[in-house]
């Protein structure tokens, strides 16, 4: 997913890129590898994520190519045409304000600079039907939190390319892409770090009945384990990936 993301951003080892929604560091730790000249803004609303981000960019040895700023994508604290590129991996369908943060992507943008996102395509897809699918079909009333429909707003065709359309960008090309999702570990691990980081599920992990948290797990498990090749899982995924640049 993150190669996806990156190849359309087209980076260049001199690049300034702004990576928003960065998490604990990646896909700013990835871009940051590739970069010779250039250097990463790695950007988040979270305090937590950007302290861990700082620890881990150190310990990577990539503390002079990574800076890690904690603020809102709604108002960039960063100056008018000031990076080459934008990326931003599963974090565009949760802003509130899809117009301001593109907007503000627009003003931070070189002229001529390009633009990337990556989101979920579709909730029917191998992935999902494998994990938070089965909680939905064994948990009776279960049901998928508001929060995490989210995840999803993006997934009809032509959504995300229209968003970028409608904010002034050009050459703007959106396509549905299937990826592999690469897990080193057993089904049981990607099963517990996906209800882990998947916050927005939570209620609906949280309202798992206790007696019947085991075959959840035995039945996400196994399904998982469908998708093992070697040492690792490749669980394919759908995604969206949009591409915008501004004008020069």
């Amino acid at each position: 997913m993150t190669d996806a993301l990156l190849s359309a951003a087209a980076i260049t080892p001199d690049s300034v890129v702004l990576d928003l929604a960065a998490g604990s560091g990646d896909p700013a730790f990835t871009i940051a590898a590739r970069l010779t000249a250039g250097s990463v803004i790695a950007l988040d609303r979270s305090h937590a994520s950007i302290a861990l981000a700082e620890v881990r960019a150190g310990q990577l040895g990539l503390e002079s190519k990574i800076r890690c700023v904690q603020a809102d994508a709604q108002a960039i604290p960063l100056a008018r045409c000031s990076v080459n590129r934008v990326t931003c991996r599963c974090g565009i369908m949760f802003f509130p304000d899809t117009r301001l943060v593109l907007s503000e992507v627009l003003r931070v943008l070189k002229p001529g600079g390009r633009v990337a996102f990556l989101a979920w395509g579709p909730f029917e897809q191998p992935f999902f039907d494998a994990t938070v699918g089965v909680v939905l079909r064994f948990a009776k009333g279960a049901e998928m939190p508001n929060g995490a429909r989210e995840m999803f707003r993006f997934a009809p065709a032509g959504s995300l390319g229209t968003e970028l359309n409608d904010a002034g960008f050009r050459k703007v090309r959106e396509e549905l892409r299937t990826l592999p999702r690469i897990w080193s570990g057993s089904p049981e691990e990607l099963w517990a770090y996906q209800q882990e980081i998947s916050t927005l599920c939570h209620p609906l992990f949280n309202s798992i009945p206790k007696d019947l948290q085991p075959s959840v797990d035995a039945q996400v498990s196994t399904a998982l384990a469908h998708f093992r090749n070697g040492s690792v899982l490749s669980v394919p995924v759908n995604v969206i990936i949009a591409v915008g640049e501004r004008a020069p």
